[in-house]
């Protein structure tokens, strides 16, 4: 019964130290002087922990005027370590990036 109560008890510590944490980021894309609209914007959270798989927080296309917003959140025992990632096709030829 007490090593019962020890996991419960122990459990209990562990999740209450998983806290919520959250990022956002905003910003306008330009390519060749001009706004980049439709590129796809992705924004993680990258867990170095083996079996712990990034965190997709959130993802949107850039406005017609190249402007973006996001934000995410998500429970991690240790800081959050964001990432955005951008999809684009400038100055590249066919290339995506």
């Amino acid at each position: 019964m007490n090593y019962a109560l020890m996991i419960l008890i122990t459990m209990i510590g562990i999740s209450s130290s998983i806290r919520i944490q959250g990022v956002a980021v905003k910003g306008k894309l330009i390519c060749g002087g001009k706004p980049w609209r439709n590129a796809k914007i992705k924004l993680y959270d990258i867990d170095t922990n083996p079996g712990d798989p990034d965190d997709l927080l959130d993802e949107k296309f850039s406005d017609k005027d190249g402007e973006f917003q996001l934000d995410g959140t998500t429970r991690e025992l240790t800081p959050i370590d964001p990432v955005l990632y951008i999809y684009h096709d400038c100055n590249d030829g066919i290339r995506v990036c």
